[in-house]
């Protein structure tokens, strides 16, 4: 059995504004970073990011949200930051969603044989558009679900690709 632990932050205002997710991965660190590092291929393995370029530590993401019968696309360019083997970072630095920040960090677990993995993401919600905008108005409680839905879909995404490697 696997399970995950979410933490979501919330702003002064108490308004969800990023989340974070633990996982154990049975796999070493070093497998989990080859996941992790390859950020080039995060489109094959997380759900909603449709397209990744990167230049150098210049990261472009096209994101694409399906509606019903329509998909909604997003673009961000983002730095690329990293500790080899330890963490990695995307911030980003234009595009939507605005202030979008994905994080990944590694620590190794029982002697090296497993790695706990922690993702964090935090984005300004409201920079999505007036659709986001309207549907969160009708349904606020949909907010809440975001952020901790975003960690949970990066860690368990690297957990997936690292342990079928």
């Amino acid at each position: 059995m696997s399970e995950t632990l979410v933490r979501v932050q919330f702003d002064a205002d108490g308004k969800p504004r990023g989340a974070a997710a633990e996982a154990r991965i049975e796999a070493t660190c070093g497998q989990v970073w080859d996941v992790v590092a390859d950020v080039g291929g995060y489109a094959e393995r997380i759900p909603m990011i449709h397209r990744v370029r990167v230049d150098v530590d210049r990261v472009t993401v096209d994101l694409r949200f399906r509606i019903s019968l329509f998909s909604v696309g997003f673009q961000f360019v983002a730095t690329s930051t990293r500790e080899d083997g330890r963490w990695l970072e995307l911030r980003g630095v234009s595009g939507e969603p605005r202030g979008i920040r994905l994080r990944f960090d590694l620590s190794p677990l029982d002697d090296g044989r497993a790695c706990l993995l922690r993702s964090e993401g935090e984005f300004d919600v409201m920079s999505l558009g007036w659709l986001t905008k309207y549907f969160l108005k009708h349904h606020p409680e949909i907010e809440l679900g975001i952020f901790p839905g975003v960690a949970l879909a990066l860690v368990e995404s690297m957990r997936k690709a690292a342990q079928t490697r």
